[in-house]
């Protein structure tokens, strides 16, 4: 039974995946894709006297964070 179940398997992979001759082309690849538009520069403010960057809505947002990191090791015989 075993046996049976794995060949039915190998060739429904076959049968799904050995086929390239009938693949089908995606709609990305049917047209050239369009030239990508030049990169602006973000616009740069002020909140309470730290820089920030405008947002395409007209508020100012300031990022902020930080990162730590820790190893321990111990005695190794």
């Amino acid at each position: 039974m075993r046996r049976a179940q794995t060949l039915a398997f190998a060739a429904l992979f076959l049968a799904a995946f050995a086929n390239p001759g009938q693949s089908a082309e995606l709609p990305s690849q049917a047209k050239k894709a369009a030239a990508p538009e030049p990169a602006t520069t973000a616009k740069k403010c002020n909140i309470g006297g730290v820089a920030g960057v405008l947002a395409a809505n007209g508020v100012c947002v300031r990022l902020s964070g930080s990162i730590s990191a820790e190893f321990g090791a111990g005695h190794l015989k």
